[in-house]
């Protein structure tokens, strides 16, 4: 098992986790915690795509990454107005 395997195994655990915590409702998604878990999580997932590529896991976890990002942004505008 390659690092670039591990660290997109870790990601997917991330990932799941943000999930599983939003759907027990322990996170909200409005919840800074919940955006970074989603980013972390994803940036691992593309981590693993540099060792072995597909495609569609790239666009679906680009867009991922830039909803989180959006979301993340929201959250920190809406505190600063």
């Amino acid at each position: 098992m390659t690092l670039f395997t591990v660290i997109g195994l870790l990601g997917v655990a991330i990932v799941l986790t943000a999930y599983g915590l939003l759907a027990s409702a322990r996170l909200k998604a409005d919840d800074a915690r919940y955006q970074w878990l989603n980013i972390a999580g994803t940036i691992g997932i593309l981590v693993s795509l540099i060792a072995q590529w597909n495609l569609a896991s790239f666009i679906a976890n680009a867009a991922w990454l830039c909803i989180g990002m959006i979301g993340l942004a929201r959250i920190y505008l809406k505190r600063s107005a």
